[in-house]
């Protein structure tokens, strides 16, 4: 699967570890009883009540101080390294349940900062890539920003970075084989009599 997918697999794996930890516990399992209702769209666009928890990705970044990484076979033609932010909100119509939903969300990151292997979802499953989750702590008035540009009043949320995400090159690098040349000194050995 082509790396363009990955942003999608992001979104997939960490709404994939949310239930996780949400079907393994009775208390927030009986506020969330389906992964679907866990939705990929922002608070605002949620129109059904089935969805409880928006997980949005309302922005991407790159990340610059990755650009010259070395390329190895494994990612040979690393066009592009991301750092995705997520918008996490509860949308139970209930500010407990909310705030328990959103507890449980903040431990399940804080006991797993880094998703790698079979935590991973879609196009980043077999990538041997590593993602790390890390908490943001966006201030009132970027938070207001986020808020107003979703043209919606303020809901309690949380804010993730998720990084480093690759794109790769889809165009084929023709690769030339190495040629060795051996190189044979050969000595005289020169015999003085005195």
């Amino acid at each position: 699967m082509s790396s363009y997918n990955n942003l999608n697999s992001v979104t997939k794996t960490l709404s994939t570890h949310i239930w996780n930890g949400i079907k393994d516990d009775p208390q927030t399992k009986a506020i969330i009883q389906s992964f679907r209702q866990i939705n990929y769209l922002s608070p605002k666009e949620i129109q059904t009540e089935s969805a409880q928890i928006s997980v949005f990705l309302y922005n991407v970044t790159e990340l610059p101080g990755m650009r010259n990484q070395p390329q190895t076979t494994q990612n040979p033609h690393t066009l592009l390294y991301l750092n995705l932010h997520y918008l996490i909100t509860p949308l139970t119509q209930n500010a407990e349940n909310d705030q328990i939903i959103l507890g449980k969300i903040m431990q399940l990151f804080a006991e797993t900062p880094i998703l790698r292997g079979s935590n991973l979802q879609g196009s980043l499953l077999e990538s041997g890539d590593e993602l790390k989750i890390i908490l943001d702590s966006p201030g009132a008035e970027d938070l207001n920003k986020l808020w107003t540009m979703l043209q919606t009043p303020y809901k309690f949320c949380i804010s993730y970075s998720v990084f480093p995400v690759r794109i790769e090159s889809s165009t084929k690098i023709e690769e030339k084989p190495v040629i060795i040349k051996k190189h044979t000194l050969q000595f005289k050995k020169t015999i003085i009599k005195v």
